[in-house]
């Protein structure tokens, strides 16, 4: 027989790699893009899960079929939040690099407070349950960069939109987060009731 009739085998006899790989031609996505891109998601209705974002992808990604991604191995999304939204927790086994590109706020990462602002970098570790807050008066933008695209090429990424509760961990935080507010706003008040001549 020239092939073998049982599906389970794929007859490779005599087969030679290809010498060269077809790799992604590179792409830009230009400042406008991300601009209007993020325009865009502010002006929508704020999803139950709180999470406004776009992926932003190859346009060959799905030659590969599944882990949409801006190279076949990397997932980069575009996330935005209102001024005193926040997502909802969720934790899963990609890990992630954040790049604050706009505004500020803070992070929840198991219970610890990770505070931002415009061009700082964080990340934290996969399984990690977290939630993202803007406390502030403007818009909140993020790049994220995560490995998602290749975890869900292999058929292995875990997401949980519902992670164990953490309610001491969400009590404390949103504690904190209210007396942070609280004493912004009473020395936002306490400075414009000062007189400019010290009295």
């Amino acid at each position: 027989k020239d092939m073998s009739d049982n599906p389970k085998f794929i007859d490779r006899t005599g087969y030679t790699h290809p010498e060269k790989l077809d790799l992604w031609e590179p792409i830009l996505i230009s400042k406008e893009e991300i601009e209007e891109e993020v325009e865009r998601l502010a002006e929508l209705p704020r999803p139950e899960n709180g999470r406004r974002q776009s992926l932003i992808v190859h346009p060959r990604w799905q030659e590969l079929g599944v882990g949409p991604g801006l190279n076949p191995g990397v997932r980069v999304t575009l996330e935005v939040l209102k001024p005193g939204e926040q997502t909802a927790p969720i934790r899963h086994n990609s890990t992630q690099v954040n790049f604050c590109i706009q505004g500020k706020g803070h992070s929840i990462v198991n219970g610890k407070k990770i505070g931002f602002g415009q061009y700082d970098v964080y990340n934290f570790p996969s399984m990690a349950t977290y939630w993202h807050i803007n406390d502030s008066k403007d818009l909140h933008v993020r790049l994220t960069y995560s490995n998602a695209a290749l975890l869900e090429k292999m058929n292995v990424h875990i997401v949980d939109e519902t992670p164990p509760p953490m309610m001491e961990l969400v009590q404390e935080a949103e504690k904190q987060a209210a007396e942070e507010k609280a004493r912004a706003e009473a020395n936002e008040k306490d400075a414009t009731a000062k007189s400019p001549y010290g009295t």
